[in-house]
C-alpha cells in the first residue's frame, strides 16, 4: 500500500487534521525562510491529497483557505506593498493552488470512473459466468432424466423383447426372427440414448471424475471415428471444482474433435499432466494442422478461449515444421486442486 492510498482509507476528518498540520508546518517554514517557488511546491502536496480523496467542494475550499495561509506566511515578503499588491499575490498563489486542486480531482474522478469500468466488466464477466452455469445444470438436469427415464425405459423394453425372443423360438413361431430385429434395435437405441445423456453431462461427481471422463472420450472416439487415439494421465489428477472439471473437459473435446476432422492425422494423443505449478491437457497430433491453425478466429477456438478464461486457463497451440500440432490447456494447481 503506497502513501496516496493509505491516506485515503483513513477517516475524513483525520485526513483533514493531518492536511492542516502539514499546511501548518509548510507555512512556519516559509515564515523563516525566504524560499518562494519552492515552498509553494510544498503548499500543493496537502491540497492535492485532500482534493484526491475528498469532495470536490472540500478539496476548492482548501485550495483557497491554502492560499490564504500562503498569504499570510508571505504578508512581509511580498515585493509589491499596498492593496494591489497583496492582493495580485493572494490571486497568484490560489489560482496556483486551485491548479494543483482541479488535478487531483482529475485523477479523483479518472480513478472513480475507471474503478466503475472495472466493476462494469467483473459483473458482466460474472454475468457470463452464470449464464454459464445456468446452461451446465440444465444440461446436467436433462442428462439425468433422460438416463433415468428414457434409458430406463428403453432398457425395460430391451429386457422384453428378449424375453418375447427366447419364447417365440422356443414355441418355433416364425415371429421370433421379427423379435430378434426388435430387441436389437432397442438394444441400439438404448445404447445411443446412454451416449446421448452422457454427452449432455460427461463427468461423474467424484473428485477424479475429469480423468475418468476424457479416458471415456478417448475410448468413444477411437471406437466411432477408427483411429488411433491414446490417452495418458497422470495418477493424482484431482479436480474437485465441478465447473472448472466441466470446462477443461469441453475444451479437450474440442480440440480432439477439430484434430480427428481437420489434421488428417494417424494418431492423436490427450495428455493429462500435472507438476508442481500447473495442470495442463495437451492434444497432440502427427497431422498437418487442425483448423484452428488456419482458422484461428473460429467458433470452436474463440469457445475454447472464453471457457479458459473463466477459470482463469490458458490455451497455446503450436505446430511443428514436420508436422502435427499441439493444443495445450494450462491452469495453476491451486485453482485445479
Amino acid at each position: 500500500m503506497n502513501l496516496l492510498e493509505a491516506f485515503g482509507k483513513q477517516p475524513r476528518s483525520w485526513m483533514l487534521m493531518e492536511a492542516v498540520l502539514a499546511l501548518a508546518l509548510v507555512a512556519c517554514i516559509d515564515v523563516i525562510t525566504t524560499w518562494q517557488f519552492t515552498m509553494f511546491v510544498f503548499y500543493c502536496v496537502p491540497v492535492f491529497m485532500v482534493a484526491l480523496h475528498s469532495p470536490r467542494r472540500l478539496g476548492i475550499g482548501f485550495a483557497v483557505f491554502t492560499g490564504l495561509v500562503a498569504l499570510a506566511a508571505n504578508y512581509d515578503s511580498i515585493p509589491v506593498r499596498g492593496l494591489g499588491g497583496y492582493i495580485w499575490a493572494g490571486a497568484n498563489r490560489t489560482g496556483g493552488l486551485l491548479l494543483a486542486a482541479a488535478y487531483g480531482i482529475s485523477v479523483q474522478s479518472f480513478r472513480e470512473e475507471l474503478r466503475r469500468r472495472m466493476q462494469a466488466i467483473e459483473r458482466a464477466q460474472e454475468l457470463e459466468r452464470e449464464i454459464l452455469r445456468a446452461g451446465e445444470r440444465e444440461q446436467i438436469r436433462i442428462g439425468q432424466d433422460l438416463h433415468d427415464g428414457v434409458c430406463q425405459t428403453l432398457a425395460a423394453l430391451d429386457c422384453a423383447a428378449q424375453c418375447l425372443k427366447l419364447d417365440l423360438e422356443v414355441e418355433g413361431s416364425p415371429q421370433a426372427k421379427l423379435a430378434a430385429e426388435i430387441q436389437k434395435r432397442l438394444s441400439s437405441a438404448t445404447l445411443e440414448a446412454r451416449s446421448l445423456a452422457r454427452g449432455i453431462y460427461p463427468l461423474p461427481m467424484e473428485p477424479d471424475g475429469l480423468s475418468m471422463a476424457l479416458r471415456e472420450l478417448v475410448v468413444a472416439t477411437r471406437t466411432l471415428c477408427h483411429a488411433a487415439v491414446g490417452f495418458e494421465s497422470d495418477e493424482d489428477i484431482v479436480v474437485k471444482d465441478s465447473e472448472v472439471a466441466m470446462h477443461l473437459y469441453r475444451i479437450t473435446q474440442e480440440a480432439l474433435s477439430n484434430a480427428m476432422r481437420h489434421s488428417n492425422a494417424t494418431r492423436v494423443d490427450v495428455r493429462v499432466m500435472r507438476d508442481d505449478q500447473r495442470l495442463s491437457i495437451s492434444v497432440v497430433d502427427d497431422g498437418c494442422g487442425s483448423a484452428i491453425q488456419g482458422r484461428p478466429d473460429g467458433m470452436g477456438w474463440r469457445t475454447m478461449h472464453y471457457r479458459a478464461k473463466l477459470i482463469g486457463a490458458r490455451i497455446e497451440k503450436e505446430s511443428k515444421p514436420s508436422g502435427g500440432t499441439t493444443v495445450r490447456c494450462s491452469l495453476p494447481v491451486p485453482v485445479a486442486a
